[in-house]
C-alpha cells in the first residue's frame, strides 16, 4: 500500500487537505470532507502506522457518511493492521449484503479469519473473493500469500503464490518468496530450484545468494553453499551474515584456519560482535590455539562485562591450560551473572575435582541436580566424587534417585554395586553386578574407576571372569 500512495502524499493538494483535516480536530468546529478525501486521510496514518488516528479518522467519515461502504471497508482496515482479526469481523457484519459478490469483502474476510487462526474457512472466502474478481488478481494472490505467511501458514500461501508465478512467472519477489516459503517447509530441492530461477533472471542478489547458501548448508552441501555465500560477499564485501555463515560452514567441515580467517572478515565489518567473538574463541580452541582462544573471549569481556559467554569461555580455556586458580575465578564471574546455568556448575565442578577440592566439587554437582534433575552427568559426577571423598551411604542414595530418572541404566547400576561393595554389602553388589554384565561385561571398567581391584573379593573376580 505504501509504494502506490507514496506520490499521493507527498503531493501539495494531500499536504494541503492534511491541514485541513487536523486544523478541525484542534478546533471543536466540524468540517466536511467527502468519502474519497476521508479515504486519502486513513490511508496516510495506515502507512505511517498511526493506527489510533487512523480509527478516529474513520470514525468521523462514518458519521459524515454513514452510508458509504468504502468508509466501512476503511474501518476494516484499520482493525486488519492492528491484526484485530476478531474485530475486523464484526465490523465486516455492518457491510450491506449485495457487497458479498464484491471480491474485496471477501479478501477482508479471509484476513480477518486468517488472523483468528481459522485458516480453513479463510481458504474458502480468499478462493470465493478469487472467483468473483475480473481484475488485480494478481495482486490479490500476493496480499493472500501475505496473510497466510504472516499466520506461519506457508503451504497455503505457496498455493496463491504458484497461482501467481502462473500469472507472472518472472515476477522476482514471487520466486523469493517461494524459495523462501519452500525452505521453510524444509522442502530444499524446491526451495533450491525457485532461488535459482530468480538469479537466472537477477544474478545480482546478495539476499538470494546468501539464502541458497543456507539451504546448501541444511543440505550438507558445503562446497556450494560457501560458493553462494562467496558470490554474496563479491556483491556486497560489508554482507557480515554471509561471512558469518560461511565462517560456520567451514568450521562445520573443521576446516578451523579458514573459519578464522572468514569469522575475522566478519570482524571488519562489525568489530564489536561478541557473538562472532566467541566464535572464534571456539574456532582457534578447535586450532589449539588456546592463547588466542583466551584473547577473543578476553575481548567479549573488555566490550560487555556483562556477557557470561565471556567469562565462561575463558575459564574454560585457562582450565585446559591447568591453570585452575584463575579458571576458577572466571566461571565463579559467570555464575554471578547467570546463577542458573547447569554448564557452568558442572564444569566449575570439574575444575574444583581436578584440583582435588571435593568438597567445592560435590557442592557444585549438587547445585546441578537442583536445577535440573534430568542431567544425567551431573548426577554421575555427584556419585562420582562422593565415592572419592567416602561417603558410601550418601552415594548410593543418589544412585536410587538417579535411577528414578534413568531406570536400568546399567552405568548407573555398576555404581550402585561399586557403593554395595564400598559398604560390606557383598550380596547386593553381586546382585547389581550380575545383571548388568550379562546384558554389556564392558560395563567392568566403570567398576574399577569406582571400586578399587585390589579391594576385590574372590567372588567379585569370579563374575566378572565368568561374563568376560
Amino acid at each position: 500500500m505504501s509504494d502506490k500512495n507514496e506520490p499521493v502524499f507527498e503531493s501539495e493538494e494531500f499536504l494541503l487537505l492534511l491541514q485541513k483535516y487536523e486544523r478541525m480536530k484542534n478546533s471543536d468546529s466540524m468540517t466536511f470532507f467527502d468519502v474519497e478525501e476521508f479515504e486519502q486521510i486513513i490511508d496516510f496514518y495506515l502507512d505511517d502506522f498511526q493506527y489510533e488516528k487512523a480509527g478516529e479518522a474513520a470514525e468521523i467519515g462514518a458519521r459524515q457518511h454513514p452510508a458509504s461502504v468504502e468508509i466501512k471497508y476503511k474501518v476494516v482496515h484499520v482493525f486488519l493492521e492492528q491484526a484485530m482479526g476478531k474485530k475486523a469481523l464484526e465490523k465486516l457484519e455492518n457491510i450491506p449484503s449485495w457487497e458479498h459478490s464484491n471480491s474485496e469483502y471477501h479478501y477482508l474476510k479471509g484476513t480477518a479469519l486468517c488472523l483468528t487462526g481459522r485458516t480453513q474457512d479463510a481458504e474458502k472466502s480468499f478462493d470465493k473473493g478469487l472467483s468473483l474478481a475480473s481484475e488485480d488478481k494478481f495482486e490479490a494472490l500476493l496480499n493472500i500469500s501475505i496473510a497466510f505467511e504472516n499466520a506461519r501458514h506457508y503451504q497455503l500461501a505457496i498455493k496463491y503464490l504458484e497461482q501467481a508465478k502462473s500469472l507472472n512467472p518472472e515476477f522476482l519477489s514471487v520466486l523469493y518468496d517461494l524459495g523462501y516459503f519452500y525452505e521453510r517447509l524444509d522442502k530444499f530441492d524446491k526451495s533450491i530450484d525457485y532461488y535459482q530461477k530468480y538469479l537466472d533472471i537477477d544474478p545480482f542478489s546478495e539476499n538470494v545468494w546468501y539464502n541458497l547458501g543456507v539451504v546448501y548448508h541444511k543440505l550438507d552441501m558445503t562446497e556450494e553453499a560457501i560458493d553462494a555465500y562467496d558470490y554474496s560477499i563479491a556483491l556486497n564485501a560489508d554482507y557480515a551474515s554471509a561471512y558469518f555463515n560461511k565462517a560456520n560452514t567451514h568450521a562445520a567441515k573443521s576446516e578451523f584456519l579458514k573459519a578464522i580467517d572468514t569469522i575475522k572478515d566478519f570482524l571488519e565489518v562489525e568489530p564489536d560482535n561478541t557473538q562472532a567473538l566467541a566464535f572464534l574463541g571456539e574456532f582457534y580452541e578447535n586450532a589449539y590455539q588456546y592463547h588466542k582462544s583466551l584473547e577473543s573471549y578476553k575481548r567479549i569481556i573488555e566490550i560487555d562485562n556483562t556477557n557470561t559467554e565471556g567469562w565462561f569461555g575463558a575459564g574454560m580455556i585457562l582450565f585446559q591450560l591447568n591453570k585452575f586458580t584463575e579458571a576458577t575465578i572466571y566461571l565463579l564471574k559467570a555464575l554471578e551473572f547467570d546463577g542458573k546455568n547447569v554448564d557452568f556448575w558442572i564444569n566449575l565442578g570439574y575444575i574444583y575435582e581436578e584440583e582435588g577440592k571435593l568438597e567445592e566439587a560435590e557442592k557444585c554437582f549438587k547445585q546441578v541436580i537442583l536445577l535440573d534433575k534430568s542431567d544425567y552427568e551431573g548426577w554421575m559426577s555427584l556419585i562420582g566424587v562422593q565415592i572419592r571423598i567416602r561417603e558410601y551411604k550418601i552415594a548410593l542414595g543418589h544412585v536410587n534417585d538417579a535411577l528414578d530418572q534413568f531406570p536400568d541404566d546399567e552405568r548407573l547400576m555398576i555404581k550402585s554395586a561399586a557403593c554395595h561393595f564400598l559398604l560390606g554389602n557383598e550380596k547386593n553388589g553381586l546382585k547389581n553386578l550380575k545383571k548388568v554384565l550379562i546384558s554389556d561385561p564392558s560395563v567392568v571398567d566403570e567398576l574399577e574407576a569406582s571400586y578399587d581391584v585390589k579391594l576385590w573379593s574372590p567372588a567379585i573376580h569370579n563374575l566378572v571372569k565368568k561374563h568376560k
